[in-house]
């Protein structure tokens, strides 16, 4: 794949961050995402999870109604091949209902990966991984040893 392409997908993956979300401008997943995307998170478990984009915005209001006020913070990105690797950190407080547990008013600091492929100019591919057991531990969750 020719650098420029490498180099307009990362500018994707960073259009995502900013618009999606730091802005909540869920309609960006619309132009980034293809219509069925094949997604692993620490909620779905698997790659084999095929999903919509209107899935896609169901998870990520999940956190914007839980962490109205978060930004994403983002350290390092890397761009290889139909490849964006992100490393960042996302902040917000807790004031709405997360996975069952009501707010709590605690502020979060969470750091995470995240991995996009591209097939021409949508993202089919994305991978997240972040440190949920932190995310509880802030949130008071008290887990299993």
């Amino acid at each position: 794949m020719a650098t420029e392409t490498t180099e307009e997908n990362k500018q994707r993956v960073l259009r995502e961050f900013e618009e999606a979300w730091n802005g909540s401008d869920l309609s960006a997943l619309d132009d980034l995402y293809a219509a069925d995307v094949r997604i692993a998170t620490v909620r779905t478990g698997s790659d084999d999870t095929l999903v919509s984009r209107d899935d896609l915005k169901e998870l990520y209001s999940e956190w914007d109604d839980a962490f109205p006020d978060a930004t994403t913070e983002l350290h390092a990105v890397v761009a290889e091949d139909d490849a964006v690797m992100v490393w960042w950190s996302i902040h917000g407080t807790h004031e709405g209902t997360f996975r069952g547990i009501e707010p709590t008013g605690n502020h979060i600091d969470v750091e995470g990966f995240s991995y996009r492929r591209f097939d021409d100019d949508r993202i089919v591919e994305s991978k997240d991984a972040a440190s949920m057991a932190a995310l509880f531990e802030q949130l008071g969750v008290e887990l299993p040893v």
